[in-house]
């Protein structure tokens, strides 16, 4: 199943930020399923963690590259 990373955070980010400011019983309870449900998702996600990195890409190449 591919997951759309960026629908899937910014979804949870929105829930976090709206029950953050708006205070009732369960916010609380609301606030840490989805902040345990992003962090699963950021430790989990295969997606994720094939992410292109531009900056990690360019350091592996300029260290492998012969020095004359």
């Amino acid at each position: 199943m591919k997951c759309n990373c960026t629908w899937t955070e910014s979804v949870l980010a929105l829930i976090i930020l709206v029950f953050t400011f708006w205070t009732v019983a369960y916010s609380t309870w609301v606030i840490a399923i989805a902040a345990i449900l992003l962090l699963l998702h950021a430790l989990t996600c295969k997606s994720c963690k094939n992410c292109d990195m531009g900056m990690a890409k360019s350091e592996s190449r300029s260290r492998s590259r012969k020095r004359r």
